[in-house]
């Protein structure tokens, strides 16, 4: 049983300044708007730890009958896990060697309200103290030295080609093409301080910073894979269709308004809605699943991006991990149908994806989750890092128009490690 304590209000950065420990995880609500959920959540003092390359190690440690974090597990689930759900060909592993699936228990859960300003503290033990909010100073991150990229922008645009090609034999209707960075700093950065300077200039609603030993996530996510309340209810906010910003406020209005009128994005977007609906039919009730607010335009500091939103209510024979599995992948890094984009996306990109394209966030003891889609994130170990970006590639999809796309995704992560635009689109 957990215990809560209330303590004065302070920013969730300033808190984890605090913590030097192998393993925790702060779910970082870095914007208010009315896609967040209004919350953050701090997890340290490891006391359990599930980690594998399918689900069956998670399942039998779940609950739906207990408080919210009694028994509630923060961690990702990789995309590698799409091999074990759909038994697909495992793709050649790389840098770095994580599990496809890592769960955690914590003694101590802070929960920030951010339209509240309230703070409270859930922990295993009555007498815990509190962290130490810490003056978040600035540090500089160390230069980029090295750079690559695991296909050139010629092969890139090559590769998007063919799965045109492929789209308009009828073999598919839309493929998510992913193209993965890789480089080295001029020494190991403070990975904290690199996801706060990533949180300023890419302030998003389902950021994430995680310690995972040697290795640190730092996330920016605007996305939601998936939400479950307790009693069953179930909503995502898939993103498809997306449009750089430009610093001229007029022209900056006309992008966001040809996105929110593009016969493309928006066809892209159904197809995800689509695949989105049929995935919550395998665990939601006959007739609960429905889809509104179709063809959002969200503005976030680097870029716009096209959302629809997806609910529906669970059966009472499912857990929420029925329901993640069900889901799982994302669709929105898929492609439709999605077992045959995920094959040919493999081949492909040749690389595994592993963390990116998958899901981060948290499971509660009272059936509740909630889980953002791992994208604009930065996997940093000793002085190495990567991170990976792509697009859903359609009928009317042009090469160029994908790159292009491609590059408006990377803008936030290349300007907190100082890379311009130029710079990705040479290699």
């Amino acid at each position: 049983m957990y215990h809560m304590q209330s303590l004065p209000w302070c920013e969730p950065l300033e808190l984890a300044a605090g913590i030097d420990e192998p393993y925790w995880v702060l779910l970082y609500s870095g914007v208010q708007n009315e896609e967040a959920s209004g919350y953050s959540y701090l997890a340290h003092r490891l006391s359990r730890r599930i980690e594998g390359d399918d689900c069956s190690v998670l399942s039998d440690a779940l609950t739906r009958d207990r408080q919210t974090f009694d028994n509630s597990w923060f961690g990702y689930f990789g995309y590698g896990l799409k091999n074990s759900l759909e038994k697909l060909t495992i793709d050649k592993p790389g840098w770095p060697d994580l599990p496809n699936l890592c769960m955690m228990q914590f003694e101590c859960i802070y929960v920030f309200d951010h339209r509240r300003k309230t703070l409270s503290l859930w922990s295993a033990a009555a007498d815990v103290t509190p962290l130490t909010p810490k003056t978040t100073a600035h540090i500089d991150i160390p230069r980029v030295v090295e750079l690559t990229s695991n296909m050139s922008t010629t092969t890139y645009l090559e590769k998007a080609a063919y799965i045109i090609e492929r789209i308009h034999a009828g073999d598919l209707y839309q493929a998510n093409l992913t193209r993965k960075f890789s480089g080295k700093f001029e020494s190991a950065p403070d990975a904290l301080a690199l996801f706060g300077k990533l949180c300023r200039i890419s302030p998003a609603a389902y950021s994430a910073y995680m310690r995972l030993g040697d290795v640190h996530v730092c996330s920016s996510s605007p996305e939601l894979f998936l939400e479950i309340g307790k009693e069953g209810r179930m909503h995502s906010r898939p993103i498809k269709g997306s449009a750089g910003r430009a610093q001229d406020a007029k022209t900056d209005r006309d992008l966001r308004h040809a996105l929110a009128h593009s016969d493309k994005d928006r066809a892209e977007n159904l197809m995800i809605v689509d695949l989105m609906r049929n995935d919550f039919s395998k665990s939601c009730q006959e007739g609960s699943v429905k889809a509104y607010a179709l063809f959002d335009v969200a503005t976030h500091a680097t870029i716009h991006h096209m959302t629809s939103s997806i609910d529906g209510q669970m059966r009472d024979d499912c857990t929420a991990l029925d329901a993640i599995t069900r889901c799982f992948p994302p669709g929105s890094m898929t492609g439709a149908p999605k077992i045959k984009a995920m094959e040919l996306c493999s081949a492909l990109e040749g690389d595994a994806r592993g963390l990116y394209s998958g899901a981060i966030g948290w499971l509660g003891g009272d059936g509740s989750a909630a889980l953002s889609v791992v994208i604009r994130t930065l996997l940093v170990g000793g002085d190495r890092f990567e991170f990976q970006v792509g697009g859903g590639i359609v009928a009317d999809s042009t090469p160029q128009r994908e790159l292009e796309e491609l590059l408006d995704k990377a803008k936030g992560i290349a300007l907190s490690l100082g890379i311009t635009r130029r710079f990705l689109e040479n290699l």
